[in-house]
């Protein structure tokens, strides 16, 4: 990205912009969301397939302003599946970078939620439908954004993946936690 001066004109990209009345002083920042890794036992997890692409992604949506990262988690995985958070958040990691979604400069909080088998998903709000995958369908699906490398970091990170885990060998830059 080219520098440039943001006084008096925002730059052409989306995200959070605040521009001053008096000095026309702008600042944009990303857009923040959250994902969640839905992993059902044994070795499944759930993915929703989004109505406006088709494709299948994590369970996710944007923050609302006066909300932290956990409550959205909560809120988006009630409205988009109907389930009520049991279990505890894990942290996976933060994926920042800029190339991560087409449609805007986005941030998002990655957490991993445990649904217990006999839990069904509903697909609700922006949601098309809610499905099911083996583990070892994630490099077959098309997949919404980093998507497949946020599964790919769960299977890593959860030890459910192939000896040939490759973490900072593709071109997403993110910050994981190894322990979840």
């Amino acid at each position: 990205m080219k520098s440039e001066s943001w006084a008096g004109k925002a730059p052409n990209l989306q995200g959070s912009c605040w521009c001053t009345a008096t000095d026309a002083y702008c600042m944009c920042t990303p857009s923040l969301a959250i994902d969640l890794v839905l992993v059902s036992e044994p070795d499944h997890i759930w993915l929703v397939k989004r109505k406006d692409t088709g494709q299948y992604a994590t369970l996710g949506g944007f923050v609302e302003v006066g909300e932290s990262a956990e409550d959205a988690a909560k809120r988006e995985l009630k409205e988009e599946t109907g389930l009520d958070l049991k279990s505890k958040l894990l942290l996976l990691g933060f994926y920042s970078d800029p190339k991560r979604d087409k449609r805007r400069h986005t941030a998002s909080v990655v957490y991993v939620v445990n649904v217990p088998l006999g839990e069904n998903p509903k697909a609700a709000d922006d949601v098309k439908e809610v499905q099911r995958f083996h583990i070892g369908e994630v490099e077959s699906l098309n997949l919404f954004a980093d998507h497949k490398t946020i599964l790919r970091d769960y299977l890593c990170f959860s030890k459910k993946a192939p000896n040939n885990c490759v973490v900072n060998g593709d071109e997403v830059s993110r910050t994981n936690c190894r322990s979840i």
